[in-house]
């Protein structure tokens, strides 16, 4: 326990001083150059451009998923329906048997 305590303490020495040397630093600082400032304009720009070409892919992603969903949801409608008159066809074989099945749906077999 007291070595964690000696740490703490020894953190915020270390934490005021830097923000001490920051500030003697701040005051002696001029304003950046020009050159600097176009550089970082540039990195700024630069990194802007990446995002904004992210989020633009991932839109389209987003938009091309949306897009065949519609089509999707039909393809899955007709699905659902052909394996509902499959249940319904099978329910009735297994409750009346095979033969009153095709009777009934006038299919002769010879």
């Amino acid at each position: 326990m007291e070595l964690i305590d000696k740490v703490k303490e020894y953190l915020e020495e270390k934490k005021h001083e830097e923000s001490d040397e920051m500030m003697r630093n701040f005051s002696k600082e001029k304003e950046p150059s020009k050159r600097k400032l176009k550089k970082r304009i540039n990195q700024l720009e630069n990194e802007n451009e990446v995002l904004t070409n992210a989020i633009k892919d991932e839109l389209y992603r987003i938009f091309m998923d949306k897009l065949g969903e519609p089509g999707e949801i039909l393809r899955y409608k007709k699905e659902n329906s052909r394996l509902r008159k499959q249940v319904k066809t099978l329910k009735e074989i297994i409750k009346n048997g095979w033969e009153k099945y095709l009777r009934r749906k006038k299919i002769h077999i010879s």
